[in-house]
């Protein structure tokens, strides 16, 4: 008679990064929070508890993205951790990383990078009229704002420096500064390193 083969039961001390993302449906969260936890994780584990070094990786990934930030008590509710040792865990982690740039910084680089984009698809569609960027935006991106104004008199895009191979490098390059805004420059460092 041959020895039957037992497949643990998934305790609340081994739930992964890639358990717990999938299980909270933020899968978007899991390349951010398991880099965040393999940096800093084991040692806020050892002080607030594996799941809640898991969790407080996740929560952390969540305030530095474009993600809503994950409420703790909601954390707490579907792995049954206490929610104090969940911000604990998150500001142990943390405080081992580079904080993010300031919200100004960040709003700035979005509002740019929206009005890159919005020029990037005008300019890619000919049937579609030009863009109409708002002033709210002038602050965020003045040189592209000057160019789309000189648009709506100027039917030729090469002429006023609409390029579309310049404006996707450009686009590329802001959405690198942002994410690196976003996660600071230790998090990002370590982010890019493990792509």
């Amino acid at each position: 008679m041959g020895q039957r083969q037992f497949k643990p039961e998934e305790t609340a001390e081994s739930v992964s990064v890639e358990q717990a993302v999938s299980r909270l449906n933020v899968d978007a969260l899991g390349e951010v929070a398991g880099t965040a936890f393999d940096h800093a994780g084991e040692l806020a584990a050892f002080e607030f508890g594996h799941t809640a070094a898991v969790l407080g990786a996740i929560r952390l990934a969540s305030r530095r993205s474009r993600h809503a930030t994950l409420e703790c008590e909601r954390l707490a509710a579907v792995f049954g951790v206490d929610p104090d040792s969940i911000r604990g865990a998150d500001a142990m982690i943390a405080s081992h990383l580079t904080p993010p740039a300031d919200a100004a910084e960040i709003r700035t680089l979005r509002r740019h990078l929206i009005v890159t984009e919005e020029l990037l698809t005008a300019v890619r569609s000919a049937t579609q009229p030009r863009p109409n960027c708002r002033p709210a935006l002038a602050a965020a991106a003045p040189w592209l704002l000057g160019r789309a104004e000189r648009a709506t008199t100027c039917s030729d895009d090469a002429a006023i420096g609409l390029d579309e191979r310049a404006l996707r490098t450009h686009a590329a390059r802001i959405r690198r500064d942002l994410e690196l805004a976003r996660l600071g420059t230790k998090l990002h460092a370590l982010v890019v390193e493990e792509r």
